[in-house]
């Protein structure tokens, strides 16, 4: 309220001093009509400048602040989309690290399951070979054993039918006669006897 009666005052001030024509070094003063003409607009001019104004405000608002205002809508809906959409990949990226991680840790127990099976195959494998390489040894041992045996007994009978030739060569020059079969089998049999006991 003291603003306004001081505003007023001035103003009732300054027309006082305008009221009085008067020059100063040359510079004229305005009157008080002069000044109230400055101060209160003529209307037509006023309602044309108004016209103006509301005409450029709304070229203004049509031309320019719409398509800003838009704009800027426009960005900011991106970078606010931008930003729910890095957040997702964030969260996304995030799953994925962890079900990374988690598949990594699984593989390596795979992995070790993996290894220690192989080695328990490994070992039943080398197992099974030795068993089998010593059982074919073995196998190969008696098949040689019965080899031998059976060379042994042929060399035996080569050399018992070799001896009982010599025998009756030997008997036929001693007796000096012709040895029968009975004689030879019972020469044999006696022969052959005398041989197992040594």
């Amino acid at each position: 309220m003291k603003k306004i009666i001081k505003s007023i005052s001035l103003l009732g001030a300054i027309i006082l001093l305008t009221g009085c024509e008067e020059s100063y070094a040359g510079f004229t003063l305005p009157n008080g009509q002069d000044i109230i003409n400055k101060l209160i607009p003529n209307i037509p001019a006023f309602l044309v400048q108004l016209t103006a104004f509301i005409l450029m405000a709304v070229v203004v608002i049509k031309f320019a602040y719409k398509p800003v205002a838009k704009f800027i809508k426009a960005r900011q809906d991106f970078v606010s989309e931008q930003l729910k959409s890095a957040k997702e990949k964030e969260a996304i990226a995030e799953d994925n690290l962890q079900k990374s991680n988690e598949a990594i840790k699984n593989s390596r127990v795979e992995a070790s399951a993996i290894i220690e099976k192989a080695k328990a195959d490994a070992l039943k494998t080398r197992e099974e070979i030795i068993t089998k390489i010593d059982d074919e040894v073995a196998l190969r041992r008696k098949q040689a054993e019965e080899d031998i045996l059976r060379e042994r007994k042929q060399a035996e009978e080569e050399i018992k039918e070799d001896i009982i030739d010599v025998a009756l060569v030997a008997s036929s020059a001693l007796l000096k006669r012709e040895v029968s079969d009975d004689d030879n089998k019972k020469f044999l049999d006696e022969f052959i006897t005398s041989l197992d006991k040594e």
